[in-house]
């Protein structure tokens, strides 16, 4: 029978993967909330105008990379291949432009039809944020502020550094462009087959070239800084002073561009020097004339977006412990009782309750052992008589007998995340019965623990 795997350049995710795919989102959206950022979904699929409107004619995703088809009712259909634009989109769509907070935050699959390899896969995800407001600096700064503290939560901030760049106004950037070209076809012949054909459609994306024969001549050709207007370079410089106030350590590259048509001004990325191929981690800027060119007003944005896989690839560690109990009956004429239990047993933070149905005692308890499971509840029919269960500790070996309605009480004490109160509370907590060392669990503190983990009765109850 025919295997039928996968879609090239896409990946299930299960496991530690999808564990850690969690854990950076969820990272990502508290620190957005955190901000005061509202989080937005947009649809996987939109209309195709969305993204040639914006990203321009010429880019490397509208002519090569976008997944398009046509659908039944003959529109142009595409996967969104990025978040910006899509959200822009959205902005106007739902009537946000007027709202006093138009500070979003989003994650999900995006789409681009790029030559798989580490880090880099057709189907991938994305983090990002957008800031849409009237134009200043000080946005631009609150953005990177934000990949600042999102790449230190994450524990990666000293891995990679700030790159940063200005494009310019328009203005600016045309009288910079027709300088570039006269340099670069001077020297058209030590180009690559791939920047050559961008002399006439984008020659700023040359700049972006991993080509070393390209590099040689990039290193040479005009600096677009240079060819800044005042307008521009006071901008600029403001957002240097600013970066500089809040001790952001970052490098100027004359050469950082953006390969989208909507970035003005503000261009930056976070990299990384270990894979000199995919070392951008995190990366964003200004684009001033996103929103109208959709049809909305002449409102200012700026925003990053960071790629999940490659973060990812640049943790060295990150925290998945998790408690398992197995819930077990000594013979499977019990199973059903099994379930009675499992639907009275109440959610713990940081523990799952894992149930085995099939085979004789021992080789239950010896799969609840392979499995890492910290404890066991065990059925028997004495225990389905008196309502009981047996609590077996896989620890420490030791076992106790107690109602079923107590269960939860006994539970929730026993597993209690010891060191998380601690950092809480500053008092050190034991199990059953809860000890202070060395200090003393005040009402406040206490009060402070049972909205924590929202357990009052029954928090009362043990203590």
């Amino acid at each position: 029978m025919e295997k039928i795997n996968t879609v090239k350049g896409t990946k299930d995710l299960s496991g530690i993967n999808l564990i850690m795919h969690n854990q950076v989102s969820e990272i990502f959206s508290k620190l957005c909330e955190s901000k005061n950022f509202q989080e937005i979904r947009t649809p996987i699929i939109e209309n195709s105008k969305v993204f040639k409107k914006t990203l321009g004619v010429a880019s490397d995703i509208i002519l090569k990379e976008m997944y398009n088809f046509i659908d039944q009712g003959g529109e142009e259909i595409v996967l969104r291949p990025e978040g910006t634009a899509a959200v822009a989109r959205a902005l106007i769509t739902n009537s946000m432009q007027d709202n006093l907070n138009k500070k979003f935050y989003y994650f999900g699959p995006m789409f681009r039809r790029e030559k798989p390899q580490t880090g880099r896969l057709r189907q991938f995800h994305q983090v990002g944020i957008e800031i849409f407001d009237d134009k200043n600096p000080y946005n631009d700064v609150e953005s990177i502020l934000i990949a600042e503290n999102f790449l230190n939560l994450l524990g990666i901030r000293s891995k990679v550094k700030l790159e940063i760049n200005s494009l310019g106004n328009l203005e600016s950037r045309k009288s910079y462009i027709i300088e570039l070209l006269k340099f670069l076809k001077k020297n058209s012949s030590k180009l690559s087959n791939e920047s050559r054909k961008k002399l006439e459609t984008n020659p700023l994306r040359i700049l972006d070239s991993k080509n070393l024969d390209d590099r040689e001549i990039i290193e040479k050709s005009p600096i677009l800084i240079n060819y800044l207007d005042k307008e521009s370079k006071l901008f600029f410089d403001e957002i240097q002073k600013n970066l500089k106030n809040l001790k952001i350590e970052f490098f100027v590259n004359p050469f950082l561009v953006r390969g989208l048509d909507y970035y003005n001004h503000t261009a930056f990325e976070f990299v990384t020097s270990e894979d000199k191929s995919q070392n951008t981690i995190l990366a964003g800027g200004r684009y001033d004339g996103l929103v109208s060119s959709l049809g909305g007003n002449n409102l200012s944005g700026v925003g990053w977006a960071s790629g999940i896989e490659r973060i990812i690839l640049n943790l060295e560690k990150i925290n998945i412990e998790k408690k398992v109990i197995t819930i077990i009956a000594s013979s499977n004429d019990l199973n059903s009782y099994i379930l009675k239990v499992l639907n009275l047993l109440d959610p713990i933070d940081g523990t799952s309750f894992h149930t085995i149905y099939s085979g004789n005692l021992k080789k239950k308890l010896i799969k609840a052992n392979k499995m890492g499971c910290t404890g066991c509840i065990i059925i028997g029919e004495e225990e389905m008589k008196e309502n009981k269960i047996i609590w077996k500790n896989m620890v420490s070996g030791s076992q106790e007998k107690f109602d079923i309605e107590k269960m939860n009480d006994k539970f929730y004490s026993q597993i209690i995340d010891e060191e998380y109160l601690e950092s809480v509370l500053g008092v050190r907590v034991y199990k059953i019965p809860l000890e202070c060392s060395g200090d003393v669990l005040t009402e406040d503190k206490l009060d402070i623990l049972l909205k924590l983990k929202g357990t009052e009765n029954k928090m009362r109850d043990i203590l």
